[in-house]
This record gives structure tokens, sequence and C-alpha cells, in this order.
């Protein structure tokens, strides 16, 4: 079943610019990954909360690409670096989708 993931976390404000561009270099990385159908970066007006929401084929391919990020080196080092409290992620199955043609 297909899902939606919402990875949201906080990001130290003296580094948010540093961190946008850093996303802007690997999400294209994650759309392009297998299972990934889109990808949006979102940001909360209110807060300093920024949120990657994704649709994927199914929980498990979103969690095997998370693995190959963790394997890879790139997710650890980028939480470290940007972000002020750890990430929560909500993972919402699809259970209509409206948007085929």
């Amino acid at each position: 079943m297909a899902v939606i993931v919402n990875l949201t976390t906080s990001v130290k404000p003296e580094l948010r610019e540093e961190f946008l561009h850093d996303l802007s270099l690997v999400l294209p990385g994650t759309r392009s990954y297998s299972g990934c159908h889109w990808v949006y970066l979102t940001e909360d007006d209110d807060s300093d909360k920024i949120a990657v929401i994704s649709k994927w084929d199914s929980r498990e391919a979103y969690e095997t690409y998370l693995a190959w990020r963790k394997n890879s080196g790139s997710f650890g080092p980028i939480g470290e670096k940007y972000f002020s409290e750890e990430p929560t992620w909500r993972f919402m199955p699809v259970i209509m989708d409206f948007n085929k043609r």
C-alpha cells in the first residue's frame, strides 16, 4: 500500500540556509530512489520546523531507502550538524488516491 511519509525536525536557526542548500543536493537522490513517487520540502511559518514530505510505494520501500541513507553515512552527519531536536516520522497509508489520471 502506498504511504505518505512526513519527516519533521527543528533546524538550528543559524544553520537554516546551509541546511536547505545541503537538502537541495540530497533530495534529488531521494526522488530518484526506487519506490519514491515525489518529495516536497516544507516549512512551518510559525516555528523552526522543516518537513520532508514524500510518497512511496510502501512503508517498506521507504524503510529500505532510509537504511540506504543511513548506511551511506549522509543521514547521521546531517542530523548531528543541523537538527536542534530529534526528528519525528509519521507514516500515513494512502487509502484513496484521486491524483491518478
